[in-house]
């Protein structure tokens, strides 16, 4: 019984062992091929004109939306 218990225990810290070891050579494998091209850099675009209108135009569009249902709430009530 006990012999078996150690066996056991042997297997999972080889098994241990090995996945230590393949988790650090794909840990080289990938560090060297992003070595080997690094991440572009990119400059953030600036909001054009007519999506600063859009965006103020949408802002707008829901606050007269939210005002006529609460206009609307309270004509019902009234």
């Amino acid at each position: 019984m006990m012999k078996k218990k150690q066996i056991k225990e042997a297997q999972q810290s080889a098994q241990t062992n090995t996945n230590a070891n393949v988790d650090q050579i794909l840990e080289d494998e990938v560090n060297r091929q992003l070595d080997k091209k690094p991440m572009p850099k990119f400059e953030k675009k600036k909001k054009t004109k007519y999506q600063k209108w859009t965006l103020g135009m949408s802002i707008f569009m829901v606050i007269v939306m939210a005002g006529s249902v609460i206009y609307a709430a309270i004509s019902a009530i009234a």
